[in-house]
């Protein structure tokens, strides 16, 4: 009698102070429970084992808001035990595999501390042996501030929690507003890409997680000044000569980075030069096959030497490649620095380290690409990059409606590819491996792992690469 009436008082002191329905308290905060290993029917202070199944549906949520927020990028690759404590709140406990960002997996331990009439009611804690103990708390929903505006206590709270993670922003990522009418703009612009941020997190097919980024107070049209790649014209593209493909079979992956031909991430800056670090990494790679030695060519030749294409204002590798074998060659980047900017073309012939004569398209489809990518390497590709302006890690796969092959907008390097199986999810994920020019301290350590197979970004629409001339 007395356990009843006390499990009736708890549920009538949420209702008091949350406004929420605990009728059935632990249904509402623990979800789904089987019978309790220490005190039955799973009682205040009793232990439950929990189904993998809402495990995984808890610790998804936790690591959604973890990179969504300013904390790591993790997934899930598998459970094996997971309990639940109804004490102050719910006490989730899960011992699982996790997978960083740098594709390292390792062990942990998951803690999940719900109280939901608290605004900030909900710490997760991550153990892994080789890592600094995370710690953090959030809201109940991810960005619920972007969502919910129901009540005007709800709406502060909202309020507060945006500025708190706009205040980080600024500091992360050194941003310094000018002007108080800057920073309301500023502020405006990054609260509507939150609500963007959650679409792609809810409807994301593949591993993906997005989050707060260095572009995440920029308006779209001012995020594509930083990609730069021009739209092709049909007409003229088909007329480009066309690749060989090789008949061969296919390994389960590859990646032109284990034979030391890629060189280190670069990046473009505040400058829509992309089209030229494309071109330059795949004439990088394919040198490097050749002859075994790994060169860095010079983008900032292109930008200024490079009549066809307009520098920081965007440009096409079809362009680039024709315009390296008319100016004669490219130079050694360490000759002709990158300044992301244009200035007056120095080119020295005396200095040429590589030569073209020509370029050619390869076919759209992607079992062809990757054959040729093998026998060759890296290849030069156009994408867009809708999902990257937000991307933390893991396999990209946004619905093609937030993601149109069509609208291509950034040119960037295929260096590989690969398959990331999870048998707990019955899921496979065949990727691409995609060298960005953002630097190292975006995405992957500057990669882009996209889903490969169905056109995804429009990956397989407009891939090319130079052909070296015998120098």
């Amino acid at each position: 009698m007395r356990l009843h009436i006390f499990g009736a008082t708890v549920a009538l002191l949420l209702v008091l102070v949350s406004g929420e329905d605990y009728s059935n308290f632990e249904e509402n905060v623990n979800g789904p429970l089987v019978r309790s290993r220490r005190s039955p029917g799973g009682l205040p202070g009793g232990v439950s084992e929990l189904s993998h199944e809402e495990a995984e549906k808890r610790l998804n949520n936790s690591l959604e808001k973890l990179a969504t927020g300013d904390g790591p990028t993790y997934r899930l690759s598998k459970i094996y035990t997971a309990t639940t404590q109804v004490v102050a709140g719910s006490l989730t406990k899960i011992n699982c595999d996790l997978v960083d960002a740098d594709g390292k997996e390792e062990r942990c331990d998951v803690e999940i501390w719900s109280r939901p009439w608290l605004s900030d009611g909900t710490e997760v804690t991550i153990n892994c042996p080789d890592k600094e103990l995370i710690k953090q708390r959030h809201s109940r929903s991810a960005l619920e501030y972007a969502e919910k505006k129901t009540h005007k206590k709800s709406n502060h709270h909202n309020l507060n929690k945006v500025e708190h993670l706009f205040a980080k922003f600024q500091i992360k990522f050194k941003r310094n507003y000018h002007t108080t009418m800057e920073k309301q703009m500023r502020f405006r612009i990054f609260k509507q890409n939150l609500q963007l941020i959650e679409e792609l997190n809810r409807n994301e097919q593949g591993s993906a997680k997005y989050g707060i980024t260095e572009f995440a107070d920029m308006t779209s049209p001012e995020y594509k000044q930083r990609t730069g790649l021009w739209q092709r014209d049909p007409q003229k593209a088909a007329s480009n000569p066309k690749a060989e493909i090789p008949n061969i079979d296919l390994p389960k992956e590859f990646d032109w980075r284990e034979k030391g031909v890629i060189s280190p991430v670069k990046n473009q800056g505040n400058c829509g030069s992309c089209w030229a670090f494309s071109v330059t990494g795949n004439i990088e790679g394919l040198h490097a096959v050749r002859t075994g030695v790994l060169e860095q060519y010079s983008e900032q030749e292109l930008l200024d030497c490079d009549t066809s294409d307009s520098a920081c204002n965007g440009g096409l590798p079809d362009n680039a490649f024709e315009a390296i074998e008319k100016i004669g060659g490219l130079e050694l980047e360490s000759d002709y620095p990158y300044h992301a900017r244009k200035d007056q073309c120095h080119f020295n012939s005396t200095k040429i380290h590589v030569k073209v004569k020509g370029h050619v398209d390869l076919p759209k489809n992607e079992t062809a690409i990757a054959q040729w990518l093998i026998a060759n390497g890296p290849i030069s590709i156009g994408i867009n990059a809708n999902a990257m302006q937000f991307y933390r890690g893991g396999v990209s796969h946004p619905w093609h409606i937030l993601c149109s092959s069509k609208n291509l907008d950034h040119g960037v390097l295929i260096v590989g590819y690969g398959v990331s199986d999870y048998p707990m999810f019955k899921k496979t994920l065949p990727y691409w491996i995609v060298k960005n020019s953002w630097g190292k301290k975006w995405g992957e350590q500057g990669y882009y792992r996209v889903y490969r197979g169905d056109n995804t970004c429009g990956v397989s629409e407009m891939s090319s690469s130079a052909v070296l001339d015998d120098y």
